[in-house]
């Protein structure tokens, strides 16, 4: 393990934990401050598109929930096989292979990603179908889905560009196998996930605020307090070890990951300022983008 995401001689468990809460309340006071709940009403998703027949937005935003909702359930949940994983187990502080199966296979941060695609795309297409049968919109509804939106797009942005520049590159040069991360499941999750979102937004082009970029910090530390409790309380291990808490740099590496998934949606955000000002530029630009960072076969060099 590189010096890095070893240990140190001091503990850096408890700087962790305070480090969590000061985001946390910061978060809070971020929202309250900007009024972000008025933003999200105002703006936000759009439900239907400029240039799209509203019937076809509602009918592509429903596959989309139910692509990700029969992986999530199918190819997941109710698979009999489960899927091998290692894992960094906390009491022995090694790697070490594990064999997961049904709702264990949610505890990765690829997981969470499809799980807020999966929910991003049936509340937008709840919405679409509300404009095309001319419902009144529930406003709180307008919110969660813009709401999860806008930490979708932090989440798969991210979630693509490791895998195709880390996780496979470093695979590729340990010799590991990689077969597993091209399965059908892990396709939707690492891929199909941003490909389908850009498209959505390209097509739809939300009301999206730079202030939005808070949602991504948030998943984030919601993701690292779950991956605390389910090492501490749970089946003892980090599906990732530089997640550890008592690691030499452990604050540093928690705040950065949290972080990068809000800068990410800054990168969506910039896009759509693009797309606002000149639609084929944007548009060319994010396909550009999308293309650079999703992985469909493995890059043997």
């Amino acid at each position: 393990m590189a010096d890095i995401f070893g240990y140190g001689e001091k503990d850096r468990t408890n700087i962790v934990y305070v480090l969590i809460f000061l985001i946390s309340i910061f978060s809070i006071f971020f929202f309250i401050t900007n009024d972000l709940g008025g933003l999200l009403i105002s703006g936000g998703v759009s439900s239907s598109s400029a240039w799209v027949p509203l019937i076809l937005i509602a009918i592509f935003r429903t596959l989309c929930a139910a692509l990700a909702f029969h992986t999530l359930i199918w190819w997941m949940l109710l698979d009999k096989e489960g899927a091998i994983m290692h894992a960094y187990f906390r009491n022995e502080k090694d790697v070490l292979p594990i064999q997961i199966y049904h709702f264990e296979r949610f505890v990765t941060f690829s997981s969470w990603n499809l799980i807020i695609f999966c929910l991003t795309f049936i509340t937008s297409a709840t919405l679409s179908w509300f404009e095309f049968f001319e419902l009144q919109n529930p406003e709180l509804f307008h919110i969660i889905s813009s709401i999860l939106l806008s930490t979708s797009l932090g989440m798969a942005t991210i979630t693509a560009t490791v895998i195709t520049y880390v996780i496979v590159p470093r695979a590729v040069k340990s010799g590991s196998e990689i077969d597993h991360l091209f399965e059908p499941h892990q396709m939707v999750m690492h891929n199909w996930a941003v490909i389908l979102l850009i498209v959505d937004i390209i097509f739809t082009v939300p009301l999206l605020s730079w202030k939005f970029a808070i949602f991504g910090l948030v998943i984030g530390i919601l993701y690292v307090i779950f991956a605390y409790i389910f090492a501490l309380w749970g089946k003892g291990y980090y599906v990732y070890s530089f997640i550890d808490p008592r690691i030499k740099y452990a604050p540093l590496i928690m705040l950065t990951l949290a972080l990068m998934i809000g800068t990410f949606y800054l990168f969506v955000w910039l896009g759509v300022k693009i797309l606002v000002w000149n639609n084929f530029i944007g548009s060319m630009i994010f396909m550009g983008w999308v293309y650079s960072i999703v992985l469909f076969k493995p890059k043997i060099t």
